[in-house]
C-alpha cells in the first residue's frame, strides 16, 4: 500500500508540472481585435429576477458596436418576475438587440434554453453566460480578438465574486484551481472542463454536432458535453480566452445547501463521459485524494514515519501554490494562505464524498428536483 501511495504522490507532482506548463501555453498570448463579428449572446435563466438586470446593464456597456451583437434571454419556466423584469429594461434597446422568450411548454432545462436561443440567434458566435454573472466592459471584445478563422470554440475563464464569507473564499480558490486545470489541459491540446458561463463557440459547429443531442437527460454538463463534441470534430479548434478582460464573474454559493446541490449536480455528470481522458483523469484525482487519506491514517497508526508523512503533505501543497497563485494572479484574486490550507484539510475529503455520494444523491436546482 506505501508504494502505491508513493508512485501516485509521484504521479501527482509530475501532473502538477503538466498543469504549469499547460497552463503558460493557453495563456502566453493574447490577440489584438482585427474584426467585429456579429456575436450573439444566449443567455438560458430560471429565477434569476434579483440579478439579470445587472448582467444586462453591463452587456448594454460593452465596448463594441451596438449593431454588431444581440441578446437573447431564454425564461425557463421561471417562479418569480424574471420575464417582467428583462422585458422592462429592454424597451429602452431596438427591439431586435435585446430579447426576451419564454421556452415552449414541454421544454425545460438549460439545454433547451440554450438551444431555443442558437435557434433565433442571427450571429455566427454563439456565446453563452448565466444570469447571475457579471462581465468586463471589454468582454465582447476579448472574444472577437480570440476567436480566430481556425477556432470553433473558446474557453473564458470564470472566477467566483463577489466573496463576503470565509465559506465562500473557500470556494473561490477551489473554483480557480479547476478553471485552471481546464486551461492547463487545453493548452496542451487536450479539453477536459469549460464553464458556460463563459463561453463561445460557432453556430455551425453546434448544429454540425447536433447540439445536446445524446445528453438532453442529463441535467449538468451543457458546456463539458458540446466541449467534448465539438473537440472531437474540430480538434485544433479549441482555444482558450487568454486575455484577462474575458473574465466572467458568477456568483458563489451562499449556504452550504445550495453548494451542495451544485456540486451533486456537477459532480453526477461524470459518469456519462464515458471511457476517455478526462474520465481517467477524474479516477486518478479521486485515487490521489484517497492516498492523502491514506497516508494521514498510516501515520496515526504508526506504519509511517510522519515526518516522512508531513514531507509528502508539504510537497503536495508546495506544488499546487505555485499552480494557484499563477491561476489565482490571471483571475485577479488575492492568494489567501489561511483559505489555502483550510483546503489541504477538506479537499481530499470533499472529493472523496462528492465522487460516491453523486452516484446515488439528487438535487435540487432552482426549485426543480434532478
Amino acid at each position: 500500500m506505501i508504494t502505491i501511495i508513493l508512485i501516485l504522490f509521484l504521479l501527482y507532482f509530475i501532473f502538477i508540472i503538466f498543469l504549469l506548463e499547460g497552463w503558460r501555453i493557453a495563456t502566453r498570448s493574447t490577440a489584438t481585435i482585427t474584426a467585429t463579428p456579429f456575436i450573439s449572446i444566449v443567455i438560458a435563466v430560471r429565477n434569476e429576477a434579483d440579478q439579470i438586470q445587472n448582467l444586462l446593464d453591463d452587456i448594454a456597456r460593452q465596448d463594441y458596436p451596438s449593431d454588431k451583437f444581440e441578446v437573447w434571454v431564454v425564461n425557463d419556466h421561471s417562479e418569480d418576475e424574471t420575464f417582467e423584469v428583462v422585458e422592462e429594461w429592454a424597451k429602452q434597446y431596438p427591439a431586435r438587440q435585446f430579447q426576451v422568450i419564454n421556452l415552449p411548454s414541454g421544454k425545460a432545462g438549460k439545454k433547451a434554453g440554450i438551444t431555443d436561443g442558437v435557434n433565433r440567434a442571427r450571429g455566427e458566435i454563439i456565446l453563452t453566460t448565466d444570469g447571475d454573472c457579471r462581465v468586463n466592459p471589454n468582454w465582447l471584445a476579448s472574444v472577437a480578438s480570440q476567436f480566430t478563422q481556425s477556432t470553433q470554440l473558446l474557453v473564458g475563464a470564470v472566477r467566483l465574486y463577489p466573496v463576503t464569507s470565509f465559506f465562500q473564499k473557500l470556494q473561490t480558490i477551489e473554483f480557480a484551481s479547476l478553471i485552471g486545470s481546464g486551461a492547463a489541459t487545453l493548452g496542451w491540446g487536450t479539453p477536459t472542463m469549460c464553464n458556460g458561463a463563459n463561453l463561445a463557440y460557432r453556430k455551425s459547429a453546434f448544429f454540425e454536432v447536433d447540439g445536446y443531442s445524446g445528453n438532453e437527460q442529463i441535467s449538468s454538463g451543457d458546456d463539458e458535453f458540446l466541449l467534448r463534441k465539438i473537440s472531437r470534430r474540430y480538434p485544433a479548434g479549441i482555444r482558450f480566452n487568454a486575455s484577462p478582460s474575458g473574465v466572467v464573474d458568477a456568483s458563489p454559493s451562499a449556504t452550504c445547501s445550495e453548494f451542495f446541490n451544485q456540486r451533486i449536480r456537477w459532480a453526477g455528470k461524470w459518469r456519462a463521459h464515458g471511457v476517455g481522458f478526462s474520465a481517467l483523469l477524474a479516477l486518478f484525482i479521486f485515487l490521489f485524494h484517497v492516498s492523502v487519506v491514506l497516508l494521514v491514517v498510516l501515520g496515526f497508526v504508526g506504519t509511517l514515519f510522519w515526518q516522512d508523512v508531513i514531507l509528502l503533505l508539504v510537497a503536495k501543497a508546495f506544488v499546487e501554490a505555485v499552480f494557484l497563485f499563477r491561476v489565482l494572479n490571471y483571475l485577479g484574486i488575492s492568494f489567501s494562505i489561511v483559505s489555502f490550507f483550510a483546503l489541504q484539510v477538506v479537499y481530499p475529503l470533499y472529493v472523496i464524498f462528492f465522487a460516491l455520494t453523486a452516484n446515488f444523491l439528487r438535487a435540487d436546482w432552482k426549485g426543480r428536483r434532478i
